[in-house]
């Protein structure tokens, strides 16, 4: 628990200027960046307005929150990890609206397992320390394409997957809430990342063909 609360402040403190609109021109994988921030900041608030009740969570309403923190934490410690290091305007601007929108989903929950009495897990998803070990040996436009496959697709789909259960079968309100609130932001950057990876191949096959 200590190393997610001591993660989640290092995501609170970055300046607010990190946020900022950074994509290539106004488009981010094939979106509008308007469009992108607007889905971003109203998914964002509909987090922040969920409303926690005090009535314990069953079993299996637990075990889905636990799932939900997980996947958050592994999202966010692994997007903290990459933001230093990437190079593509557009995949910095994926790295930082990550950051901020698992740092909002992460204070809620805190938010709903206090009002609980349910202890959320101190440790991310299985798998994330290999993929920011995988993220340390690489660099440059290979950092990128790996940053944004590996978080931006393949752990959106995870992500996806988790919150379509919750919202579908979550008997608790506020959990339902929170994953109804989330699902189009995920949504949003699976299909900005799909499109962002695209152009990353894109890239390099006209470099290949130019040589």
């Amino acid at each position: 628990m200590k190393k997610h609360i001591l993660a989640l402040v290092a995501a609170i403190a970055l300046p607010m200027s990190m946020f900022a609109q950074t994509g290539s021109g106004n488009k981010i994988g094939g979106m509008d960046r308007a469009e992108f921030d607007r889905i971003n900041a109203e998914g964002a608030a509909k987090v922040a307005a969920v409303k926690p009740s005090s009535t314990p969570l069953s079993e299996g309403d637990k075990a889905l929150m636990m799932k939900m923190a997980k996947g958050g934490m592994m999202q966010l410690q692994v997007s903290q990890a990459a933001l230093p290091k990437l190079t593509r305007e557009d995949v910095q601007a994926l790295a930082k609206s990550e950051v901020e929108e698992q740092t909002g989903l992460s204070q809620k929950l805190m938010e709903i397992a206090s009002a609980k009495g349910v202890t959320l897990p101190g440790e991310p998803a299985a798998g994330t320390d290999g993929i920011i070990k995988q993220m340390d040996g690489k660099s440059g436009a290979d950092l990128d394409m790996y940053y944004t496959r590996t978080s931006g697709i393949d752990g959106h789909k995870k992500l996806e997957s988790t919150m379509s259960t919750v919202s579908k079968t979550a008997k608790d309100p506020a959990l339902k809430e929170v994953a109804n609130a989330a699902l189009p932001l995920i949504r949003t950057h699976m299909r900005v990342s799909q499109g962002v990876a695209g152009a990353g191949a894109g890239k390099k096959m006209t470099k290949a063909v130019a040589r």
